[in-house]
């Protein structure tokens, strides 16, 4: 199957790259590359598929540093063209099973290109909150955004204020329960962090456009909103995990409305999710 980069440029020396892949639902993913003036900071690899490293190679000629924003699947993929990548070490195991070829050659967004899979050994570094890489002409530091996963990192560009956040704070959020997930609260003190960071504009892994910065707080209000028995399945989400029933609480009517916002939770663990006793115990008609 033929695989094709294409890149958005976002701002001056901000590219963001639709990756090859079928992400399952509606937003396929992307790269982004931030190129300074001695060295480029690549956050996110995809799924691995086809010759990445080219790709980018031929948008800059500087040494690359690579950094993950997560550990999934495709996001973290592609590491092993680069030889290393920046991760949050609460995300390593996380990325050691979702970057395997045996996970790779049976998900939805790459088994279709068994051919075009890149495989090999790649070398973790510790990425941790306060993290700044200094690309010559401005620097980008990396700051705690768990929610989606436990090890979830945003990244913020000095020169021209974006926020890279990943599928953290996005349109639609996964919050699905403790292998990948922190608890509802955790996710909102992760917003409150966040809106306190003097940012021009949201960068979402899954978004082919520049969110405004007002997003955070839409999504802190949506989290406060929230009614487990509201929740409904997932609009156009394809989601199998054994013992996760998937329910979406959302203001829009679909994810093609411009006003979409939501999460998604699992509504089998309600409980564990809002970090409540067996006292305070809630439960979702199924």
């Amino acid at each position: 199957m033929a695989v094709e980069f294409s890149s958005l440029t976002l701002a001056p020396g901000v590219y963001h790259t639709l990756m090859p892949g079928k992400t399952p639902g509606p937003g396929r993913v992307y790269s982004s590359l931030i190129v300074g003036t001695e060295k480029a900071l690549l956050i996110d690899t995809g799924y691995g598929i086809g010759d990445y490293r080219s790709y980018v190679e031929s948008l800059t000629g500087l040494p690359l540093i690579v950094a993950n924003t997560h550990g999934h699947i495709d996001h973290a993929s592609g590491n092993s063209q680069f030889g290393a990548a920046w991760l949050n070490p609460l995300d390593w195991e996380l990325a050691d099973w979702h970057t395997s070829l045996e996970m790779r050659l049976s998900s939805d967004g790459s088994r279709d290109y068994p051919q075009e899979l890149v495989d090999g050994p790649w070398e973790k570094l510790a990425l941790v909150p306060g993290t700044v890489f200094n690309l010559g002409g401005r620097t980008v530091t990396a700051y705690r955004c768990a929610g989606h996963t436990k090890g979830s990192m945003s990244f913020l560009d000095s020169q021209t204020g974006l926020l890279f956040t990943g599928d953290n704070i996005t349109r639609r959020v996964l919050l699905l329960g403790s292998i990948h997930s922190t608890s509802l609260p955790e996710f909102r003190r992760t917003l409150e962090e966040t809106e306190a960071l003097n940012f021009r504009g949201i960068v979402a892994a899954h978004v082919p456009y520049i969110m405004p910065p007002e997003w955070v707080g839409r999504v802190k209000k949506l989290v406060d909103g929230f009614d487990p028995g509201k929740g409904k399945p997932a609009i156009c989400l394809k989601m199998d995990i054994p013992g996760v029933l998937p329910l979406e609480y959302t203001v829009g009517r679909d994810f093609d409305d411009p006003e979409y916002c939501g999460f998604v939770f699992d509504g089998n663990h309600v409980d564990e999710f809002l970090e409540r006793g067996a006292s305070e115990k809630l439960s979702v008609a199924q």
